[in-house]
């Protein structure tokens, strides 16, 4: 089966250190590509660059938002190639302007020969997809066509005095397996946990964010815990942590965003 993920995020290369391509529309919240399909197609080109590897960890800053159905072009370029981490850096650029800079390391989730302690952060106990509801449209106040290409279901939502927080569960609507870019997009693809604070605020746009891969999840759903501690200046920081359907910590992010409230609020 063809992975709708995979085709919608390869540009064609056209040089050395470019490709180009069209942003789809099947990612859009609210009229507007998703900040994590938009990161997973500059990704997507600096892994061919360096040699199909794992991506580690990533760096992304959101300069302008993308315009779907319109070219863009990703420039990328080398800046470290090592025997075990290599490093680029990248821009995706539209209408003549650059919308996002990225920095990203790429390399192998190998084991080490002499096993070190694990400390890892469990995942919190929720229940299953099926009895989770579906992220939709009239929840959040925007237009969601990324619900075609991804499917979300929100098992909690949770607010006090000193965080905000959003439980739940994501996979690729046509169960496509998740690899290390996936997680970069599913860090970035959940409703906005503020979201349990403030009620229905329409977009919330990424400034910038951080994402580190930890493992390579096993297959089926990927529970995730989103929740914001600082809230102020119209803007928040959330911190995001993925786990595979066997309770593995697979990603962790942290991003700051903007608060965009809709007239209605």
């Amino acid at each position: 089966m063809t992975s709708q993920f995979l085709d919608e995020t390869t540009f064609e290369r056209v040089s050395e250190n470019s490709w180009t391509g069209n942003l789809n529309k099947n990612w859009n919240i609210a009229g507007i590509p998703n900040g994590g399909y938009l990161l997973a197609v500059v990704l997507r080109a600096m892994q061919e660059q360096v040699g199909i590897k794992t991506l580690l960890s990533v760096n992304a800053h959101y300069l302008r938002p993308g315009v779907s159905g319109e070219e863009g072009r990703v420039e990328s370029l080398i800046l470290r190639e090592g025997s075990s981490i290599s490093t680029s850096i990248a821009s995706l650029i539209q209408r003549g302007k650059t919308s996002m800079q990225v920095v990203a390391a790429f390399g192998e989730l190998k084991k080490p020969a002499n096993a070190f302690p694990r400390i890892q952060i469990e995942p919190p106990f929720m229940p299953p997809p099926e009895e989770c509801a579906k992220r939709s449209a009239e929840n959040q106040g925007v237009e969601l066509s990324i619900q075609k290409r991804v499917d979300v279901r929100v098992a909690g939502m949770e607010s006090d005095s000193d965080t905000s927080d959003l439980y739940g569960w994501i996979k690729f609507s046509d169960s496509a397996p998740v690899d290390s870019l996936g997680l970069a997009l599913f860090s970035d693809a959940f409703p906005p946990s503020i979201f349990s604070k403030l009620g229905r605020v329409g977009w919330v746009p990424t400034v910038e964010i951080t994402v580190q891969v930890r493992n390579l999840p096993k297959a089926g759903w990927i529970m995730g815990h989103f929740f914001t501690d600082d809230l102020q200046n119209g803007s928040m920081i959330e911190t995001g942590r993925l786990w595979d359907s066997e309770g593995c910590l697979v990603a962790q992010s942290r991003q700051l965003a903007l608060i965009k409230q809709t007239s209605e609020n």
